[in-house]
C-alpha cells in the first residue's frame, strides 16, 4: 500500500482578489505545505491550491488541547 503524495495543482488568482480567501485553497498547516511552494517556485506558478491534494484534510490548525496539559490544583500556597 502506497502513502498518498502532495499534489498541489496550479491556481488562477480570482480578478476580484478581495473575495478571495486563501484557507479555501491552501492548508497551510500541512506538513508538505513547504515543499507544495518550492513546486509552485519551479514551476513559476502564479499560485497553487492543495483542492486536490490527497492530504488537503489531513493537518489542521493547532487547537488549544494541544497547548494545554494538566496541573495540579492550587493549594492556596505561594
Amino acid at each position: 500500500m502506497s502513502c498518498p503524495q502532495p499534489k498541489p495543482t496550479e491556481f488562477r488568482l480570482p480578478l476580484r482578489a478581495e473575495s478571495f480567501s486563501i484557507e479555501e485553497h491552501r492548508n497551510v498547516h500541512c506538513r508538505f505545505y513547504g515543499g507544495c511552494i518550492d513546486v509552485a517556485v519551479k514551476k513559476d506558478w502564479d499560485s497553487f491550491t492543495c483542492a486536490k491534494c490527497p492530504m488537503f484534510q489531513m493537518d489542521r490548525a493547532p487547537g488549544a488541547d494541544a497547548y494545554a496539559f494538566n496541573q495540579p490544583a492550587d493549594s492556596g500556597r505561594p
